[in-house]
């Protein structure tokens, strides 16, 4: 196994536990040390909260990478749709992590969070994600090879 797929898939379970921590421990740290309403939230009310603060945090991490390789990425720049940047792939692989973590607590958490439509776009979008992250590779061997055929 090469360097890259270690880094990915740490990253996507380090980004696994991380969201959990952060839905299940650091979000009702975190709250109610910032909102003193916090702890007179129901627990249903809870649940929500704390996903909302992993989905908020998640945006943020994500969206300032994305800007930083919007802007000064320079395989990104260079090549915006083959571009193989490991930052873009680094980011995906948080994101990855993010979806299987909010997935799982959608799941655990139906009664209150679930909706069919959440797991169908988490699930969609991971199914984009694996192909950027294992996929886009076989691309690349396969227009090298194709190219390299034909001189």
């Amino acid at each position: 196994m090469d360097t890259n797929t270690i880094l990915n898939i740490s990253t996507v379970f380090a980004s696994f536990f991380t969201f959990q921590l952060l839905f299940y421990f650091l979000s009702d740290w975190f709250s109610a040390k910032v909102s003193t309403g916090f702890n007179s939230l129901s627990s249903r009310k809870k649940i929500e909260w704390n996903s909302r603060v992993g989905s908020t945090y998640h945006s943020l991490v994500v969206g300032v990478i994305g800007l930083y390789l919007f802007f000064f990425d320079e395989a990104t720049i260079t090549d915006p749709l083959w571009g193989d940047s490991w930052l873009v792939k680094l980011n995906v692989a948080i994101s990855s992590g993010y979806l299987i973590s909010d997935l799982l607590i959608l799941i655990l958490y139906w009664k209150v969070i679930g909706d069919k439509y959440f797991i169908i776009h988490h699930c969609t979008a991971l199914c984009a994600f694996f192909f950027i992250l294992v996929s886009a590779g076989i691309y690349k061997f396969e227009k090298q090879t194709s190219l390299g055929g034909m001189t």
